[in-house]
Protein backbone atom coordinates (compact mmCIF):
# COMPACT_ATOMS: atom_id res chain seq x y z
CA UNK A 1 0.00 0.00 0.00
CA UNK A 2 1.24 3.48 -0.87
CA UNK A 3 3.15 5.40 1.80
CA UNK A 4 3.28 8.83 0.10
CA UNK A 5 1.92 10.93 2.92
CA UNK A 6 5.18 12.34 4.32
CA UNK A 7 7.14 11.39 7.40
CA UNK A 8 4.67 12.44 10.09
CA UNK A 9 3.17 9.70 12.24
CA UNK A 10 -0.45 9.05 11.39
CA UNK A 11 -3.27 8.88 13.91
CA UNK A 12 -2.47 5.49 15.38
CA UNK A 13 -5.53 4.85 17.52
CA UNK A 14 -8.06 2.82 15.57
CA UNK A 15 -10.89 4.74 17.25
CA UNK A 16 -9.49 8.06 16.01
CA UNK A 17 -9.05 6.70 12.51
CA UNK A 18 -12.57 5.32 12.48
CA UNK A 19 -14.01 8.63 13.67
CA UNK A 20 -12.03 10.65 11.13
CA UNK A 21 -12.98 8.24 8.37
CA UNK A 22 -16.69 8.26 9.22
CA UNK A 23 -16.80 12.05 9.69
CA UNK A 24 -14.93 12.82 6.48
CA UNK A 25 -17.01 10.42 4.42
CA UNK A 26 -20.24 11.95 5.74
CA UNK A 27 -19.16 15.54 5.12
CA UNK A 28 -17.56 14.85 1.74
CA UNK A 29 -20.71 13.07 0.63
CA UNK A 30 -22.89 16.01 1.65
CA UNK A 31 -20.71 18.86 0.39
CA UNK A 32 -17.92 17.57 -1.84
CA UNK A 33 -14.15 17.71 -1.40
CA UNK A 34 -13.66 21.42 -2.09
CA UNK A 35 -16.44 22.58 0.24
CA UNK A 36 -15.22 20.74 3.36
CA UNK A 37 -12.44 22.09 5.58
CA UNK A 38 -10.05 20.27 7.90
CA UNK A 39 -11.65 22.22 10.75
CA UNK A 40 -15.10 20.83 9.91
CA UNK A 41 -13.85 17.25 9.63
CA UNK A 42 -11.88 17.50 12.88
CA UNK A 43 -14.88 18.95 14.71
CA UNK A 44 -17.22 16.26 13.38
CA UNK A 45 -14.73 13.54 14.37
CA UNK A 46 -14.18 14.98 17.84
CA UNK A 47 -10.43 15.58 17.41
CA UNK A 48 -8.45 18.81 17.32
CA UNK A 49 -7.49 20.54 14.09
CA UNK A 50 -3.89 20.50 15.33
CA UNK A 51 -4.02 16.72 15.69
CA UNK A 52 -5.14 16.37 12.08
CA UNK A 53 -2.36 18.63 10.79
CA UNK A 54 0.26 16.94 12.97
CA UNK A 55 -0.67 13.52 11.64
CA UNK A 56 -1.31 14.39 8.01
CA UNK A 57 0.19 17.80 7.22
CA UNK A 58 -2.57 18.93 4.86
CA UNK A 59 -6.16 18.31 3.87
CA UNK A 60 -5.03 16.61 0.65
CA UNK A 61 -2.81 14.15 2.53
CA UNK A 62 -5.52 13.56 5.13
CA UNK A 63 -8.06 12.59 2.45
CA UNK A 64 -5.44 10.38 0.81
CA UNK A 65 -4.77 8.63 4.11
CA UNK A 66 -8.48 8.16 4.76
CA UNK A 67 -8.98 6.77 1.27
CA UNK A 68 -6.25 4.28 2.09
CA UNK A 69 -7.79 3.50 5.47
CA UNK A 70 -11.15 2.74 3.86
CA UNK A 71 -9.59 0.67 1.09
CA UNK A 72 -7.70 -1.36 3.67
CA UNK A 73 -10.93 -2.08 5.56
CA UNK A 74 -12.52 -3.37 2.36
CA UNK A 75 -9.43 -5.29 1.22
CA UNK A 76 -9.12 -7.09 4.56
CA UNK A 77 -12.71 -8.33 4.30
CA UNK A 78 -12.33 -9.31 0.65
CA UNK A 79 -9.18 -11.28 1.53
CA UNK A 80 -11.20 -13.30 4.06
CA UNK A 81 -13.92 -13.93 1.47
CA UNK A 82 -11.40 -14.86 -1.22
CA UNK A 83 -9.89 -17.50 1.10
CA UNK A 84 -13.04 -19.64 0.84
CA UNK A 85 -12.16 -22.93 -0.82
CA UNK A 86 -14.96 -22.80 -3.40
CA UNK A 87 -14.31 -20.10 -6.01
CA UNK A 88 -18.00 -19.40 -6.65
CA UNK A 89 -18.73 -19.09 -2.93
CA UNK A 90 -15.75 -16.74 -2.58
CA UNK A 91 -17.00 -14.50 -5.38
CA UNK A 92 -20.50 -14.31 -3.94
CA UNK A 93 -19.13 -13.47 -0.50
CA UNK A 94 -16.90 -10.75 -2.00
CA UNK A 95 -19.82 -9.17 -3.84
CA UNK A 96 -21.95 -9.18 -0.67
CA UNK A 97 -19.10 -7.64 1.36
CA UNK A 98 -18.67 -4.90 -1.24
CA UNK A 99 -22.39 -4.13 -1.11
CA UNK A 100 -22.25 -3.96 2.69
CA UNK A 101 -19.20 -1.67 2.62
CA UNK A 102 -20.85 0.76 0.20
CA UNK A 103 -24.07 0.65 2.23
CA UNK A 104 -22.08 1.66 5.31
CA UNK A 105 -19.91 4.25 3.49
CA UNK A 106 -21.79 5.44 0.36
CA UNK A 107 -19.68 8.61 0.11
CA UNK A 108 -16.51 6.53 -0.14
CA UNK A 109 -17.75 4.88 -3.32
CA UNK A 110 -18.90 8.26 -4.63
CA UNK A 111 -15.47 9.78 -3.97
CA UNK A 112 -13.73 6.77 -5.50
CA UNK A 113 -15.72 7.03 -8.75
CA UNK A 114 -15.43 10.81 -9.02
CA UNK A 115 -11.65 10.76 -8.47
CA UNK A 116 -11.19 8.11 -11.16
CA UNK A 117 -13.15 10.25 -13.59
CA UNK A 118 -11.33 13.48 -12.73
CA UNK A 119 -8.44 14.19 -15.09
CA UNK A 120 -5.95 15.61 -12.56
CA UNK A 121 -6.93 14.02 -9.26
CA UNK A 122 -4.31 14.18 -6.48
CA UNK A 123 -5.48 10.70 -5.44
CA UNK A 124 -5.91 9.18 -8.91
CA UNK A 125 -2.87 6.89 -8.75
CA UNK A 126 -3.83 5.80 -5.25
CA UNK A 127 -7.39 4.92 -6.28
CA UNK A 128 -6.02 3.02 -9.29
CA UNK A 129 -3.77 1.03 -6.94
CA UNK A 130 -6.73 0.06 -4.76
CA UNK A 131 -8.75 -0.96 -7.82
CA UNK A 132 -5.86 -3.10 -9.04
CA UNK A 133 -5.56 -4.89 -5.70
CA UNK A 134 -9.28 -5.61 -5.60
CA UNK A 135 -9.46 -6.87 -9.20
CA UNK A 136 -6.49 -9.15 -8.51
CA UNK A 137 -8.45 -10.76 -5.67
CA UNK A 138 -11.50 -11.14 -7.92
CA UNK A 139 -9.34 -12.64 -10.69
CA UNK A 140 -7.84 -15.18 -8.28
CA UNK A 141 -11.32 -16.31 -7.18
CA UNK A 142 -12.55 -16.41 -10.78
CA UNK A 143 -9.59 -18.61 -11.69
CA UNK A 144 -10.88 -21.22 -9.23
CA UNK A 145 -14.50 -20.91 -10.40
CA UNK A 146 -14.17 -21.02 -14.19
CA UNK A 147 -11.80 -22.32 -16.85
CA UNK A 148 -11.35 -19.58 -19.45
CA UNK A 149 -8.31 -17.81 -20.96
CA UNK A 150 -6.38 -15.56 -18.59
CA UNK A 151 -7.04 -12.27 -20.46
CA UNK A 152 -10.78 -12.97 -20.22
CA UNK A 153 -10.44 -13.55 -16.46
CA UNK A 154 -8.75 -10.18 -15.95
CA UNK A 155 -11.32 -8.31 -18.07
CA UNK A 156 -14.18 -10.10 -16.31
CA UNK A 157 -12.76 -9.17 -12.90
CA UNK A 158 -12.70 -5.50 -13.93
CA UNK A 159 -16.27 -5.75 -15.24
CA UNK A 160 -17.42 -7.34 -11.97
CA UNK A 161 -15.69 -4.64 -9.94
CA UNK A 162 -17.32 -1.85 -11.95
CA UNK A 163 -20.74 -3.48 -11.86
CA UNK A 164 -20.54 -4.05 -8.11
CA UNK A 165 -19.43 -0.48 -7.37
CA UNK A 166 -22.05 1.20 -9.54
CA UNK A 167 -24.88 -1.12 -8.47
CA UNK A 168 -23.93 -0.76 -4.81
CA UNK A 169 -23.95 3.03 -5.14
CA UNK A 170 -27.43 2.81 -6.62
CA UNK A 171 -28.62 0.70 -3.69
CA UNK A 172 -27.14 3.23 -1.24
CA UNK A 173 -29.09 6.12 -2.80
CA UNK A 174 -32.13 7.85 -1.38
CA UNK A 175 -34.75 5.84 -3.25
CA UNK A 176 -36.02 2.36 -2.36
CA UNK A 177 -33.15 -0.14 -2.52
CA UNK A 178 -33.46 -2.96 -5.05
CA UNK A 179 -33.63 -6.46 -3.61
CA UNK A 180 -30.14 -7.45 -2.41
CA UNK A 181 -30.29 -11.03 -3.70
CA UNK A 182 -31.38 -9.84 -7.13
CA UNK A 183 -28.53 -7.34 -7.39
CA UNK A 184 -25.93 -9.82 -6.13
CA UNK A 185 -27.03 -12.37 -8.72
CA UNK A 186 -27.02 -9.68 -11.42
CA UNK A 187 -23.34 -8.99 -10.71
CA UNK A 188 -22.62 -12.73 -10.64
CA UNK A 189 -24.27 -13.16 -14.06
CA UNK A 190 -20.82 -12.52 -15.55
CA UNK A 191 -19.50 -15.57 -13.70
CA UNK A 192 -22.41 -17.76 -14.78
CA UNK A 193 -21.79 -16.71 -18.37
CA UNK A 194 -18.12 -17.62 -18.08
CA UNK A 195 -19.02 -21.02 -16.60
CA UNK A 196 -21.40 -21.69 -19.49
CA UNK A 197 -18.67 -20.68 -21.93
CA UNK A 198 -16.19 -22.95 -20.17
CA UNK A 199 -18.56 -25.94 -20.32
CA UNK A 200 -19.34 -25.32 -24.00
CA UNK A 201 -15.66 -25.31 -24.94
CA UNK A 202 -14.76 -28.45 -22.97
Amino acid sequence: MSQEFGTRDRVRATDSQERLFAASMTLLGLRGVNAVSVDQIAQAAGVSKGTVYYNFGSKEKMIGALLEFGAQKLLEQLAKDAALADGMAALEAMVRSAFEFVRAYPSYAQLWVSEQQRGQSPWGAQVDDFRQQITEKITAALRRAVQVPEPLLASSAQAMFGATLITARGRAGNGPAPDLETTVQAVLATVHGLRAMSRASS
